[in-house]
């Protein structure tokens, strides 16, 4: 029996450890994609203007990368589902990495007037809803495979050796990812109406996110309260 789980435990290890590797190589996408090394110091400086954008899309990476790095210490077994739901979000990843780079870098090229480098991609209104709806998309898709993850480690901590309050912990975290993937739906519903009217709508949804959090964390501590003063 401990041979067994020590085998689990292996394996649990080896497909984070795989996981771990292909948000790496999203991140090298992200920062050297399409790109070659600066040959002058004019094309060093557009490179080190590229650095904003790089930034801002590294971080919505290292969010993925953070949620899964915590799920792995959170259920050190794995059963077939959650290897499945490893294995599609590092798909998603590779995949939503294009999308992220071009909405990013061309949401920094746009705000700086121009100033900060990057190829002008969005030319018409229809391409900047097609970029939204991409992204919209992947991103909740992604935040979606995070849901199911987390749920699965709450409904089946037994599976997965996770503990009775980790269990309650994953819980919690799955209704988070649902807010944050209602985000991306948002975005991906409002590129289907008039966009001409206000097209910066589709990126004003992902303001929902933390709007929705925050009246969560209100009406939890609202319960918590209520659930004292009963006791």
């Amino acid at each position: 029996m401990a041979e067994t789980d020590d085998r689990e435990h292996e394996a649990a290890k080896r497909l984070d450890a795989f996981v771990d590797a292909a948000f790496a190589f999203a991140v090298t996408l992200l920062v050297i994609a399409g790109a070659e090394g600066p040959s002058s110091l004019t094309a060093l400086g557009a490179a080190m203007g590229r650095i904003p954008a790089s930034l801002g899309a590294f971080v919505l990476i290292a969010m993925f990368w953070l949620a899964y790095r915590d799920f792995g210490r959170m259920a050190p077994r794995r059963d077939t589902a959650s290897s499945l739901n490893g294995l599609a979000i590092v798909f998603v990843v590779l995949v939503y990495v294009f999308p992220l780079r071009m909405l990013v870098e061309s949401g920094f090229v746009w705000i700086s007037g121009g100033r900060l480098p990057g190829e002008v991609i969005i030319h018409t209104l229809d391409d900047l809803r097609l970029l939204f709806r991409v992204y919209g998309l992947g991103f909740a898709v992604l935040a979606g495979l995070f849901v199911t993850l987390y749920a699965h480690a709450a409904r089946s901590p037994e599976r997965l050796s996770v503990s009775a309050e980790d269990a309650a912990t994953a819980a919690d975290v799955a209704q988070i990812w649902i807010i944050v993937a209602s985000g991306g739906v948002l975005s991906a519903l409002l590129t289907f109406a008039p966009i001409q009217a206000a097209p910066w709508a589709p990126g004003m949804a992902y303001w929902a996110i933390p709007l929705g959090l925050s009246l969560r964390g209100a009406l939890a501590a609202r319960k918590a309260r209520a659930a004292a003063k009963v006791n």
